[in-house]
């Protein structure tokens, strides 16, 4: 057994491309995590590209998965637990009965909670029933949340237009338990077009960080943030470092990735940009908020 990071991976998982487990395994295995996927869903490749083969998985299976590993005893060598995409409130019962089980086995292990609801002009694209199950049952029990700003919204019940609000809306999340809060898009009225911002919040401080804005981007983008932000995380012991290493690693990333080619080209390249993972080109501008 690996005696470094561990690392149990719940999300989505895609044959083609780097969404979901196939974003978070190749970036956290170069940062020199092992990595325990455990696919919620199955499918040929990312809806974005026309309709998929694959299915969700049941929730009986994925929790049979998860129930298999802990019988053998490898959730006390789990450092962490990171989970995407859950797609239903019965998988998200699941996680947190998954979640429960590590605790009592190790209770260091941080869970990073990535809730997958939607994102501006689409709106919700889960069952709808997650929004409520992420506010009042999965984030109150997480370490970390990276919503974007159209799910801290959601979360918080409240309206994001300045960064102000966007404060107060995580320190809302976190009044209910939520260890640390971070907006991975901030989209605020007062923000320059040129930039793309992050913020993170937690109890020590607030820190937000910019990176020069790119055009249309593949999709994984958020899957990849935070998954290294939690490897950073979890070897640093920062909210500040990780919030730097996970912007500048993601906007590398995007950078190599925007303009791509081949039959589905909006993807992220993220083999050929493995660079950015191990030494980011880029340092993001950041600052203290609050």
């Amino acid at each position: 057994m690996h005696d470094g990071v561990n690392i149990l991976s719940i999300q989505s998982q895609v044959v083609y491309g780097h969404v979901g487990n196939g974003a978070a395994g190749p970036a956290l295995q170069r940062m020199g995590c092992e990595v325990w996927a455990l696919p919620t869903a199955i499918l040929s490749h990312h809806p974005g590209h026309g309709p998929p083969a694959g299915r969700p998985l049941p929730p009986a299976e994925i929790a049979a998965l998860a129930a298999s590993l802990a019988d053998r005893g490898l959730l006390r060598a789990c450092s962490a637990l990171l989970t995407g995409w859950l797609g239903t409130p019965e998988t998200a019962e699941q996680v947190l009965v998954l979640q429960a089980r590590l605790r009592a086995d190790n209770p260091a292990a941080v869970w990073l909670c990535d809730p997958v609801i939607g994102d501006r002009p689409k709106g919700v694209y889960v069952d709808p029933a997650l929004v409520a199950a992420f506010r009042d049952r999965l984030l109150p029990r997480a370490d970390i949340a990276t919503p974007n700003c159209f799910e801290l919204e959601l979360l918080a019940d409240r309206p994001i237009q300045t960064l102000n609000d966007a404060l107060t809306a995580a320190r809302t999340v976190i009044a209910r338990g939520t260890g640390c809060v971070v907006c991975t898009s901030l989209l605020r009225r007062d923000r320059r077009p040129e930039v793309i911002e992050s913020l993170a919040v937690a109890s020590d401080g607030a820190w937000l960080a910019q990176t020069p804005s790119l055009n249309d981007v593949p999709n994984g983008a958020g899957d990849l943030f935070a998954s290294v932000f939690l490897g950073r995380f979890l070897r640093k012991r920062s909210v500040k470092k990780a919030l730097a290493y996970a912007v500048a690693v993601t906007y590398g990333v995007l950078r190599a990735s925007v303009g791509g080619t081949g039959p589905l080209p909006k993807e992220l390249k993220l083999v050929a940009a493995q660079s950015e993972i191990a030494r980011p080109s880029h340092d993001p501008w950041i600052q203290r908020v609050g």
